[in-house]
């Protein structure tokens, strides 16, 4: 989306810069263009600038700066569906409030959690490598072995106790 209005941008400053306008004209044809270039780039982010006031998350784009209304989020004219809205601790979706979760949909709320956003995955596997490397889980599956398990043989086995 970005893409193509930087190309619109370019397109019709060149067709300003090569119809034959004067130096002002030109300067000024330059100026907007370049104005308008540094807007896009600097109104969304890739990653969350700001923690203290509302955004729009979308494609992986943060957006500040516009309003949320009626499941559509309102931009620089533009008008947006389907990402996520966050106000105050709450995330918006399809015109539906939720609780807002910190690594989910685009949400973080301090800097330090942004930063620690890849650490989860790793700690998972972490954990179930720790669980099936303990003793007790090693002596169940050993003992186990060969043993059948059926619902008449567990009931007399626990009628003889």
């Amino acid at each position: 989306m970005h893409k193509r209005k930087i190309m619109s941008i370019i397109a019709i400053s060149s067709t300003l810069l090569l119809t034959g306008c004067t130096p002002e004209e030109e300067a000024l044809a330059s100026g907007v263009a370049i104005g308008a270039m540094a807007g896009v780039a600097l109104s969304s982010y890739n990653y969350p600038r700001y923690y203290d006031r509302p955004y729009y998350y979308n494609g992986g784009r943060y957006y500040y700066g516009g309003y949320y209304k009626g499941g559509y989020y309102h931009y620089h004219g533009h008008r947006y569906r389907g990402g996520h809205y966050y106000h105050n601790g709450y995330r918006y979706h399809n015109g539906r409030r939720y609780r807002a979760q910190n690594g989910r949909n685009g949400y973080y709320s301090s800097r330090n959690h942004y930063n620690r956003r890849g650490s989860s995955l790793s700690n998972r596997t972490t954990r179930t490598k720790r669980y099936y490397n303990q003793s007790n889980y090693k002596r169940n599956s050993m003992t186990n072995r060969g043993k059948s398990y059926s619902r008449n043989n567990r009931g007399r086995r626990n009628s003889r106790r």
